[in-house]
């Protein structure tokens, strides 16, 4: 199978030497890892430049009309989008990953063998690690049965069919959301662990919360689900603050009448799906 590779990068310099290595001692070949420099004002260029003349996989892009920021969202599928359009055509498997990602030789190996021996599946990763108390641990702060921002891997033909990635906040759940809508599986190779660099949200610590109301407001979400999530946000973080800001987050787009990246259509479906997840949840707490 032929494997595309494109990774948004911006201000990587102390992770990407690291993280390009992974990709490039793979035990199964990657056919074009395409780079895109989003703007970056540290030593990412120079990197780049010094890879891609040794290494013909890369392909080093540079997205000179970029933010000399970071930002969630927008910012980076823009970037990966720049990548898509430059990048060979000719893939059967598409992943999106970040630059501070280092993955175990065997990772697109396992992955390949994931995708040829289940045709249902159209979207899958492993798990990411974060270093704490000198020690590599597996995140918890999301569910195992989603796929990571920084580290999806799609079928071509999913990708098609989910018109590829959308171009604002929430695109990590928006793809995820539409793969349910087609009945495509997704898998999560638990065995398969790979090393975040950087800490979840490191970057986009400030008005985090905010932020992930406003993603469910514009997935479609209603109200209740908004307080529900914000509910979880504030458990897992042993701290009322994230309820308050999720929910006026949320309560803000919904005041100002914010265009959702959703149709209605596809916001029922949303609001369905998420019901039947939770409704899955409490069904099996009660069992125990």
């Amino acid at each position: 199978m032929k494997i595309l590779i494109i990774i948004p990068v911006f201000n990587e310099e102390k992770n990407l030497e690291r993280c390009l290595k992974s990709f490039l001692k793979q035990t199964y070949p990657i056919t074009q890892i395409t780079v895109v420099n989003d703007g970056s004002t540290d030593g990412t260029e120079n990197i780049l430049n010094n890879y891609s003349k040794k290494y013909n996989t890369i392909n080093y892009l540079s997205k000179i009309d970029s933010d000399p920021y970071p930002k969630p969202g927008s910012k980076i599928i823009k970037a990966f989008n720049y990548g898509l359009e430059r990048s060979i055509k000719d893939y059967d498997l598409i992943g999106k990953f970040d630059g501070d990602i280092e993955l175990p030789k065997s990772y697109f190996e396992n992955m390949v063998k994931i995708f040829v021996n289940n045709k249902k599946i159209g979207l899958a990763s492993g798990l990411l690690s974060t270093y704490k108390n000198n020690s590599w641990e597996i995140e918890n702060l999301y569910e195992k049965i989603h796929v990571r921002g920084g580290l999806k891997l799609y079928n071509k033909s999913t990708f098609k069919k989910i018109k590829g990635l959308t171009e604002s906040m929430g695109w990590d759940s928006l793809d995820e959301l539409k793969i349910h809508f087609f009945n495509i599986d997704l898998y999560i190779d638990e065995s398969l662990v790979c090393k975040q660099l950087r800490k979840t949200g490191e970057r986009y610590s400030d008005k985090m919360f905010y932020k992930q109301g406003r993603v469910m407001y514009l997935l479609g979400y209603d109200f209740i689900l908004c307080f529900l999530g914000s509910v979880k946000f504030s458990f897992k973080h042993l701290s009322i603050l994230p309820f308050f800001q999720s929910t006026y987050g949320y309560l803000k787009c919904l005041t100002n009448s914010e265009k959702k990246i959703v149709s209605n259509k596809f916001s029922k479906f949303v609001k369905r799906y998420r019901y039947q997840m939770i409704l899955k949840k409490i069904y099996k707490w009660g069992k125990f």
